[in-house]
């Protein structure tokens, strides 16, 4: 099955990169277009020669899925430029574009007087270029076999979420706004080390190991994480202090309205 990735930055390039080490298709059959300079060089050190156009019509032709990967701002324009060559019946289109509702694409097909395509959208975060995304996937007017071939894509790519559309901003503020909302928490820790004489190298490997401790606590133990705070939280110790100031500073309330902001 041939497979199009209308652009190459980050996300699409990460999508095809991921389609093939996967094993989902061959090299042969992901065509990307618009690709970036970097994952051209990617691609060649994973082995083979990328095929790409910058032709996002040629890129569609004869495609059974293909993935939009390309600015919000940009994404009704190429899909009104791709509509006409696309096998509706038969061509299954998914968007990585946040914001970008089954009701847009599905209206552009319509307002052409085309048939509406099985549709996706999939949402990955930025970790997804590791191996490591957290990716949720709604869909509509789509079967139990497309569906099997779009989870089996993004498992090899991190974690799968199946999720309604009417979740899509809560989710994505929540694990792909959320990897940086992470790495602030990181950032902010790191800056209380080096005020307390640690320098910055060696403070972020402290806190990165620390992270990765306390993910295994909750993954080995099945546990909340308030089970695992209140394991380390002895009335008067300093872990308690700690919390309480920051606390009083508006922690929890920061992320939850942060989040909330993202939505």
């Amino acid at each position: 099955m041939k497979i199009a990735v209308l652009g190459g930055g980050n996300m699409g390039g990460a999508i095809a990169s991921g389609i093939v080490a996967s094993h989902i298709a061959d090299a042969g059959d992901v065509l990307v277009s618009h690709a970036r300079p970097s994952y051209v060089e990617k691609i060649k050190a994973m082995g083979y020669e990328p095929h790409m156009t910058n032709d996002n019509i040629e890129a569609v032709r004869g495609a059974g899925m293909v993935f939009l990967a390309v600015k919000p701002w940009k994404a009704l324009e190429v899909i009104r430029e791709i509509a006409p060559y696309m096998d509706s019946s038969s061509t299954v289109i998914a968007s990585v574009v946040a914001g970008l509702t089954f009701d847009d694409m599905g209206r552009v097909f319509k307002d052409m007087g085309l048939k509406v395509p099985s549709m996706y959208r999939v949402i990955p975060n930025t970790a997804i270029a590791l191996g490591e995304s957290t990716t949720f996937i709604s869909s509509c007017n789509t079967s139990a076999e497309q569906d099997k071939k779009m989870q089996d894509i993004f498992s090899s790519l991190g974690e799968v979420f199946i999720v309604q559309e009417s979740d899509m901003t809560a989710v994505t503020a929540l694990s792909s706004c959320g990897i940086a909302y992470i790495l602030k928490y990181i950032d902010a820790a790191i800056c209380g080390a080096e005020e307390m004489g640690i320098d910055r190298a060696s403070s972020q490997k402290m806190v990165m190991q620390t992270i990765r401790g306390a993910l295994r606590l909750l993954e080995t133990n099945g546990t909340q994480p308030q089970e695992e705070i209140d394991k380390v939280t002895t009335p008067g110790g300093i872990t308690l202090k700690g919390l309480e100031e920051m606390e009083r500073c508006g922690f929890t309330s920061a992320v939850i309205n942060g989040l909330k902001a993202s939505k």
